[in-house]
């Protein structure tokens, strides 16, 4: 489950925290995600690195054919050769990348989409996971393979060019998506649309340390401490905008 959907649901675990540990207090740009419909049905979905994986394991769930390529790299926080291994998944031996402190390596290959539903799902709350995955019937999904510096951050309409997302006409994949995305706004959002975009935007409010601060190293602390705050939500349909916030303990 996507951390933006655990914060939602007030089920907060490692994961959730892992992805707040970079800020301290303030406001910052959290994930977004648009998604556009043509006249004639068809889907197109631009977002985030932070939710470019909510939107692949959707495709990969709706996926009309057994097999699919894949090609590109998995960002872990720890050594994942075993856990690809397991999975019947070739790759480059992990190395570790100095500028994120993550462990890299890359993937290239024709899978059966069940298997690499199963990336997504079992190593996707403890890696990024930036990859192509094209199929036919018009079915592809293609990331960027870096994390954006966080030292400029960028506007929404060049953020949201992370990934992009092309879906046939005639399918569940919008139902679906939203469901994943905007839980809060479904009764909000009209059966019919052409465009609708959702943003995150976290205002740290305050840092919460842990009792025994005193006994611990800097990064012992900085792993530890929680994040109190807001997670707002804002939902632009069309012509239509709606907010949304929910408070958060992270």
């Amino acid at each position: 489950m996507h951390f933006i959907s655990k914060i939602l649901r007030d089920t907060i675990d490692d994961s959730v925290h892992r992805a707040f540990l970079r800020y301290g207090k303030g406001e910052y740009a959290g994930p977004a995600a648009q998604v556009a419909i043509t006249r004639t049905g068809k889907v197109k979905v631009r977002s985030t690195y932070l939710y470019q994986d909510l939107v692949a394991s959707v495709f990969l769930k709706l996926m009309p054919i057994d097999t699919i390529s894949i090609s590109g790299v998995v960002l872990g926080y720890a050594l994942l050769d075993e856990e690809l291994s397991v999975l019947g998944i070739d790759a480059e031996p992990f190395k570790k990348k100095p500028r994120t402190q993550l462990y890299q390596s890359k993937i290239t290959g024709e899978y059966s989409v069940n298997k690499v539903a199963l990336l997504y799902d079992d190593i996707g709350e403890n890696a990024y996971i930036f990859c192509n995955l094209t199929a036919n019937q018009g079915w592809v999904h293609k990331s960027k393979t870096k994390i954006p510096s966080a030292q400029k951050e960028a506007l929404i309409e060049e953020r949201i060019k992370f990934s992009s997302t092309n879906i046939p006409a005639g399918t569940e994949f919008v139902t679906l998506l939203l469901q994943e995305l905007t839980p809060d706004f479904l009764n909000d959002i009209p059966s019919k649309f052409t465009s609708l975009r959702i943003e995150n935007t976290y205002q740290i409010q305050d840092l919460v340390f842990p009792s025994n601060k005193d006994k611990l190293t800097s990064k012992e602390i900085r792993l530890k401490t929680k994040r109190s705050g807001i997670l707002h939500r804002k939902l632009i349909v069309d012509d239509s905008e709606f907010i949304n916030k929910h408070i958060m303990m992270v």
